[in-house]
């Protein structure tokens, strides 16, 4: 048995321990910017927790339920250690961020927090591992852009943008007294949202992207749109 945020952390140990495996194997990988590479690799265990999101989104919602029932947090109650595997981590905090972060991805009748997140998974977390992929391989479309610049694009341009249009709707809904996420006596936000602090983590699929196609945007049209170095 181990506490929530004890889990969150041996799985993030285990994600860069194996990235890092990874990426020492292929020689590849070596050649590629250490920042975008982990974030690639992280976009990818994303698309697992994503899946298991979309798959269990009915006991998901129940599970987030009791959370606000009980007044408990994942982060201090205890689970199998089991719970290190990525499809049953997304479980517990899927549910924690549906308690009280984005209410939500409670709804049943409101397909939209699963809508974010499988388009998420499908343009953001397949292209990822497609960038990847390209970069190993060095296969190319034969033409002044390649694969590898594709895939980048679209993943890290879908995040982005899947980013932004989350937040922009968010804070509408924060300003919506009809809406579930109301800032409330209830499900208060105070400033800055630090009420709802796993809010937060939403800046990295914003910021990271960004800096990702920032700094691919020198190579393209320059020696690497012909060769992957």
């Amino acid at each position: 048995m181990a506490a929530g945020w004890e889990i969150g952390m041996y799985e993030l140990a285990i994600y860069f321990l194996i990235s890092h495996k990874i990426r020492k194997y292929y020689h590849e990988l070596q050649n590629m910017n250490i920042v975008m590479y982990y974030w690639f690799t992280m976009t990818i265990l994303t698309l697992i927790w994503e899946c298991s999101f979309v798959y269990n989104y009915k006991s998901i919602n129940v599970f987030s339920q009791d959370l606000i029932k009980n007044n408990t947090h994942v982060w201090t109650n205890d689970y199998s250690i089991m719970y290190i595997l990525p499809w049953k981590l997304a479980f517990i905090f899927y549910g924690e961020y549906g308690a009280y972060a984005d209410r939500e991805y409670m709804i049943n009748t409101n397909d939209w927090s699963r809508v974010i997140e499988s388009s998420h998974a499908i343009f953001c977390g397949i292209f990822s591992f497609l960038v990847l992929y390209q970069k190993i391989n060095n296969k190319f479309l034969g033409t002044s852009l390649n694969k590898y610049y594709i895939a980048i694009g679209v993943s890290m341009g879908s995040q982005v943008m899947n980013s932004v249009l989350y937040m922009a709707n968010y804070f509408i809904q924060i300003n919506d007294k009809y809406n579930i996420n109301y800032c409330s006596p209830s499900f208060p936000c105070n400033y800055a949202l630090l009420s709802r602090a796993f809010m937060y983590v939403n800046i990295f699929w914003a910021v990271m992207p960004s800096y990702v196609i920032i700094s691919s945007w020198g190579r393209i049209g320059g020696v690497d749109s012909v060769k992957i170095q």
